[in-house]
């Protein structure tokens, strides 16, 4: 059985952000063990097929192999639960730790393939995304800020899916780490491209380096200095 955290190399320093670590992979890793996956987790894995299925695995798998090295447990005795909506107050906000009971926060993000993990001190969202067709970037940038929305359109339409894709990471990123998600305020708070749109306060929000062809991006509380690691 392949030990899908030691394949990893040493995480490399990205001096943007401290108290973070990020896990870029581009590819399932092959001979994971699906039995580290609590039922509910082998049940959505179940009902997936081929490349969708190895990618959701390998994913669950290392976020647990991460986890359980930090906690110091088995990465099967790793129990999740939801925190409540910070808007509904529904059981549907950030995933965290049901057991062991530890303030250590993560999120995992998964696109055709390519799988990103972020672990942090404090709460933290992470989102990867394949650059989409022209048209639904054209579509769904009409349901996001103004000024996004702008910024999306003032570039041209051959760029426009790649505009669109910075644009929708940092934003998906940042609600996640909220413990919103994209199903609140797609229309508020203007996160923008890096470099032009304030961070909301008490965040910070970055581009993470991927392939050809993906953007994705991390947003956590505070300042931090995040490390990088990626195999594949």
């Amino acid at each position: 059985m392949l030990n899908a955290v030691a394949a990893l190399p040493a995480p490399l320093p990205l001096p943007a952000l401290p108290a973070l670590e990020l896990w870029v992979l581009d590819a399932a890793l092959p001979g994971v063990e699906v039995l580290v996956l609590d039922p509910e987790e082998r049940s959505r894995a179940a009902r997936m097929g081929g490349e969708d299925r190895a990618a959701f695995v390998t994913a669950h798998v290392l976020l647990r192999r991460l986890l359980a090295d930090r906690l110091g447990v088995a990465p099967q005795d790793i129990a999740y639960r939801r925190e409540p909506c910070p808007r509904c107050g529904a059981l549907r906000g950030r995933p965290a730790l049901a057991s062991p009971h530890r303030s250590l926060h993560f999120s995992l993000s998964r696109r055709a393939g390519m799988i990103l993990i972020g672990i942090a001190s404090a709460p933290v969202g992470v989102d990867v995304e394949a650059l989409p067709a022209r048209a639904t970037a054209t579509e769904v940038a009409e349901l996001l800020h103004p000024e996004e929305r702008a910024e999306i359109f003032a570039v041209a339409p051959a760029t426009r899916a790649e505009a669109f894709a910075r644009v929708w990471t940092r934003k998906e990123a940042y609600l996640k780490a909220v413990g919103t998600g994209a199903g609140h305020g797609l229309e508020q708070d203007y996160l923008g491209a890096e470099g032009r749109a304030p961070a909301p306060e008490d965040f910070t929000i970055a581009d993470v380096p991927v392939a050809a062809g993906y953007r994705a991006a991390v947003a956590v509380r505070g300042a931090s200095t995040p490390r990088r690691a990626r195999t594949g």
